[in-house]
């Protein structure tokens, strides 16, 4: 009973104990926050290059949609190596005679916390553009 008594008294190694406690929680907290800023600067930079791909549109001469497509992607820059990103190009004429294009990108963003895939989000933004006379 006396050694019972003094290892129930015994505070060596209760640290490391802790530590070993609050790490896993600690590297989750961290790599979820940075899974979710490289996510939000996937969607800005995809809004970003929505944008400057629906103001290239309205420039004369007009450009051809693979023209469209390699603006897209060149104002990507390094957000693609976080995630994929497709643009869609869709022509139309407006109520008014008005002729425009309708710019979507797709793409998902995935989230990996080293140990574990927790699947992708899905990334969406759509622009329409009309064109110069």
């Amino acid at each position: 009973m006396s050694f019972l008594r003094k290892i129930s008294h015994d505070n060596k190694g209760a640290a490391a104990i802790e530590f070993g406690l609050a790490l896993p929680v600690a590297l989750v907290l961290i790599l979820g926050c940075m899974n979710f800023g490289i996510y939000l600067y996937f969607t800005n930079s995809m809004s970003a290059a929505i944008d400057d791909t629906a103001r290239s549109a309205t420039l004369w001469p007009t450009p051809n949609d693979a023209q469209l497509q390699t603006n897209f992607e060149d104002s990507l820059l390094t957000a693609k190596t976080f995630g994929s990103a497709n643009l869609t190009v869709t022509h139309g004429t407006s109520a008014d005679g008005r002729a425009y294009v309708d710019l979507e990108g797709t793409g998902a963003y995935d989230i990996n916390l080293i140990f574990v895939d927790l699947g992708s989000i899905p990334v969406q933004s759509t622009r329409r553009a009309y064109l110069q006379a």
